[in-house]
């Protein structure tokens, strides 16, 4: 005789509703671990001064260059500093919670620099309109970029050099964990990259004095943790050093936000998450992740940030949500493979 357990099927949905909720409880959890962290953290967050950068290195080293493969957007510059006396360890790239890797030019970083300058080119015609839109809009007036865990910071320095070359008031937002690599790293490239656009337009002895102040009106180099940097964010204390007297006040929400390389764990996957639900502007703003695919041994990688995205989204604001998907492979045949993801921040219902 058969027996129908017509309670089964209730059964089933009641605990897929608890399964749902446990997952939105676990999403909280760690949005309000990220909320304190940020709190606790905002006060130890340095916006850096690049009035005091020392301009000698710009106007004596000899700089790296990256290709960047466009026939119509120049390349890149870059110093080359393998070793830091900040450090106490020789040739490693990461010691957790001291040391980032931001001295080390990682391969995804030129993967993303060499899509922007795909994107720019203003000859070409990309399969990415929101991306396009959101790349152009962010080095025209009022743009915004803000790059993540920047080291070296080459696609924020060419969104700089970019907006500083159409004459427009764009802001770039560069931030890294150590003060240390961007005062010696990232602006002295940054200085390079603004100093290399004036002199194609004006070649004289001034530039690098003009390409100071450009730094001055249209940068803001923040060191410590990205989660304090967002509390100064969103309470509206970020002011562009040249600005004191008018107030210029830097958005909390962005067009552009750039990450290379800061997918490398579970922990470092979900940051880059719920910084990129915190700060892109809803709809029309773009992150663009460049990562490996997979991070072996640490967690990381395109699918775990997919991953905490979707969590993010589960404690999100009601009605928005993270979409991300991957807009461009890179496979050597012979190495990671590499990944570009694209992340908006889109109401519920689209």
């Amino acid at each position: 005789m058969f027996k129908f357990d017509f309670a089964s099927s209730t059964g089933s949905a009641d605990h897929a509703g608890d399964s749902e909720n446990d997952k939105k409880a676990e999403a909280d959890r760690m949005i309000a671990k990220m909320a304190e962290r940020a709190r606790m953290s905002a006060n130890s967050c340095k916006l850096l001064n690049t009035s005091s950068a020392s301009t000698d290195k710009v106007k004596s080293c000899v700089p790296e260059r990256v290709d960047l493969h466009s026939s119509s957007i120049d390349g890149l510059h870059y110093y080359f500093l393998p070793q830091h006396t900040e450090l106490s360890e020789k040739n490693t790239d990461l010691i957790p919670g001291v040391y980032e890797g931001g001295l080390k030019v990682w391969e995804c970083s030129l993967d993303l620099c060499r899509f922007l300058a795909h994107i720019m080119d203003e000859s070409t015609v990309s399969d990415c309109q929101n991306v396009t839109e959101a790349v152009r809009r962010s080095i025209g007036n009022g743009g915004s970029a803000f790059e993540l865990g920047c080291g070296h910071g080459l696609p924020a320095c060419l969104l700089l050099r970019e907006s500083v070359r159409r004459h427009t008031d764009s802001v770039v937002v560069f931030s890294d964990f150590n003060d240390f690599v961007l005062r010696d790293v990232t602006i002295p490239n940054a200085l390079l990259n603004v100093v290399c656009s004036l002199y194609s337009q004006q070649d004289n002895d001034s530039v690098v004095d003009d390409a100071s102040q450009v730094l001055l009106r249209q940068s803001i180099f923040a060191g410590g943790d990205w989660m304090g940097l967002s509390r100064k964010l969103s309470q509206n204390e970020v002011l562009l050093p040249a600005s004191q007297s008018e107030k210029r006040v830097v958005h909390e929400r962005f067009d552009v936000i750039l990450a290379s390389e800061t997918t490398y764990t579970t922990e470092s996957c979900q940051d880059t998450a719920y910084l990129m639900s915190e700060h892109l502007k809803v709809d029309i703003g773009v992150g663009l992740v460049a990562t490996k695919r997979f991070y072996f041994g640490v967690g990381g990688g395109a699918d775990a940030f997919s991953q905490a995205a979707d969590k993010v989204s589960e404690s999100q604001s009601p009605g928005l949500r993270l979409v991300v998907k991957t807009i461009q492979s890179y496979d050597t045949g012979n190495a990671n493979i590499r990944d570009l993801l694209e992340v908006r921040l889109v109401k519920s219902n689209q």
